[in-house]
């Protein structure tokens, strides 16, 4: 499985002034460990989001991959495949559950990649003064007109069930826009991302929390793409998160913009690999083939 293009890791590692500025928000130090449910519940949507990225799954529509058969128990709605910015994304329903979920692949294409390295800032439409990574913006704009009508037929026919969004790196990202566009269409949604880059400036995060989004967002060590596009050219996380730490206990920081207590308190290098194995389920072993 790929990720972020050679560009963007260079890019990083030529602005080493980041790591040397204090982060971010510094109110009172408020953090726990995670429950087992929780852990549960984010090792559920990191398999969905996991399983995206083989191709059997996305566009093929079959629960065939290595982890396959921790999901295999949902419906494919529908996948997706954009032409532009090779966006994929699937609808499913987990009907033991009754879950109605949104999941967007991460970057797997050299269209993937441009998008990642678009770092450029423009204005977000539902927030005067916000500013979010235009190549994320694009990607996610590109499917939207394609996946709300299909969310809005199951939601419509599944009622009762709970909507969620999910989706790891690139996906974790394209997720976040979607869950903000169908909550302000007046969908009642949850976020859970995985290994997300940074998508707006602070004004975009603290937006983001003003929403009362539900936003639960996975980090893992010390994963190199969870700290770009740097702080520096003025982006910003939001949301709760969830922090896989060296020792595998995953420490929770109260929702709002980042701080220095989870992922921003880890030391050592940055690395790619902790991008790449989120409970072991990210790299999802060998795809077969379509």
């Amino acid at each position: 499985m790929k990720f972020f293009s050679t560009l963007a890791v260079a890019t990083y590692f030529i602005l080493p002034v980041v790591n040397a500025i204090p982060l971010l928000n510094k109110r009172q130090a408020n953090f726990r460990l995670a429950t087992a449910e929780e852990e549960t519940l984010q090792r559920y949507y990191m398999t969905l989001a996991g399983n995206a990225y083989c191709p059997t799954v996305i566009p093929g529509g079959k629960w065939q991959c290595p982890n396959c058969n921790r999901t295999e128990n949902m419906e494919i709605v529908q996948t997706f495949v954009t032409p532009v910015h090779d966006t994929n994304a699937m609808v499913v329903r987990d009907d033991v559950l009754r879950r109605i979920i949104v999941t967007f692949r991460g970057s797997q294409s050299q269209a993937n990649f441009d998008a990642d390295n678009d770092w450029r800032l423009i204005a977000y439409p539902l927030s005067d003064g916000a500013r979010v990574h235009r190549g994320f913006y694009n990607s996610y704009e590109e499917i939207a007109d394609q996946i709300i009508p299909v969310i809005e037929q199951q939601v419509e026919q599944y009622p009762d069930y709970t909507l969620a969004a999910t989706g790891h790196s690139l996906g974790g990202a394209t997720s976040l826009l979607c869950a903000l566009d169908l909550q302000n269409r007046g969908f009642d949604v949850e976020l859970f991302s995985q290994g997300s880059p940074r998508v707006g400036d602070r004004e975009f995060a603290q937006y983001i929390v003003d929403t009362g989004l539900k936003y639960t967002r996975l980090t893992n060590k010390r994963d190199l793409f969870v700290d770009i596009p740097p702080t520096l050219l003025g982006y910003r996380h939001a949301g709760e998160e969830y922090w896989i730490r060296a020792d595998e206990k995953i420490q929770v920081c109260a929702n709002g913009l980042e701080t220095d207590y989870c992922y921003n308190s880890g030391t050592g290098r940055k690395t790619v690999e902790d991008h790449m194995n989120y409970f072991e389920l990210t790299s999802n072993g060998e795809c077969p083939d379509v």
